[in-house]
């Protein structure tokens, strides 16, 4: 009897040890995202075709879900956002979808496929 009961405890201490891990990283990969992040590049088939109001522009996210975007030439832009729960794609006002490169307490990296264009990539630090 001693015996089943120490290895139902065992068992409940290692799913409860699971279960706090998976939603350990969910919260830590949205943390990483809250902050107000600096455009360092937004390139192109490895080209920077950041113009002169894009670069160096704030994008803020901020913990209640919404974000704004300053931009060197006094444009402000803002509305929300929503890290999916794979933490693989961040998405602005329900339309936006940017697939998650690097997302590191010190490096955002974004991507998405811009029409004719081609793959857009905007790397923050």
């Amino acid at each position: 009897m001693k015996k089943i009961n120490y290895l139902l405890l065992i068992t409940f201490v290692v799913i409860a040890g699971f279960l706090s891990t998976s939603c350990k990283k969910e919260t830590t990969e949205v943390n990483m995202v809250v902050r107000n992040w600096t455009l360092e590049s937004k390139t192109v088939a490895g080209v920077n075709v950041a113009t002169d109001c894009e670069k160096d522009a704030k994008w803020n996210f901020k913990s209640d879900g919404t974000y704004a975007i300053y931009d060197a030439c006094n444009n402000t832009s803002a509305g929300t956002w929503k890290l999916a729960a794979d933490a693989k794609t961040l998405t602005l006002d329900n339309l936006t979808a940017y697939q998650v490169v690097e997302n590191s307490p010190l490096k955002l990296v974004i991507e998405m496929q811009v029409g004719q264009i081609g793959l857009v990539r905007w790397t923050f630090k």
